[in-house]
């Protein structure tokens, strides 16, 4: 598989995205889809779910020293969104590691407090708040049977 993330396809003007109305607290409200390649992955969604991608993010300086775009956020039909994300090409995506598969984000008010209750009902704090782009806290978590999950909120609405 390639690595390759020039955009050999054209990101959704911003003026067609679909409005977007954020979930209630406590809904799932966002997903990560680890992938090889925006541009393949990009083409895949929109062509099998008529997914719509806004314009590809730089890179956060938190994730990645690459110049190439490592973010291409969609929007779906409903009102959960979510980004494709690039790994490298010897990640074997799907495979049980917290890094790797897809991730499921929860909204919630505070991160920290959810972190803190995710560990007193008995699971497992995966990785503690880090903020996305300046915009997003997020956290990750195994609940009590080890199934990964994450917790968002959002800075600026």
């Amino acid at each position: 598989m390639s690595t390759d993330t020039a955009s050999t396809t054209s990101p959704t003007p911003a003026a067609s995205l679909p409005n977007y109305t954020p979930p209630s607290p406590n809904s799932i409200c966002f997903t990560t889809i680890p992938v090889h390649s925006l541009p393949r992955a990009q083409t895949f969604y929109t062509t099998v779910f008529a997914w719509t991608f806004r314009p590809t993010l730089p890179p956060s300086s938190t994730t990645t020293t690459s110049p190439l775009p490592t973010l291409a956020v969609f929007h779906t039909a409903g009102d959960v969104m979510g980004a494709l994300s690039v790994v490298a090409e010897d990640v074997k995506i799907g495979e049980d590691d917290s890094s790797k598969g897809m991730v499921n984000y929860i909204l919630v008010d505070d991160v920290d407090a959810t972190l803190m209750r995710v560990e007193e009902a008995g699971g497992t704090v995966e990785r503690e708040k880090w903020v996305e782009g300046g915009h997003t806290e997020l956290g990750l978590w195994r609940d009590t049977e080890g199934n990964l999950g994450g917790v968002l909120r959002w800075v600026m609405r």
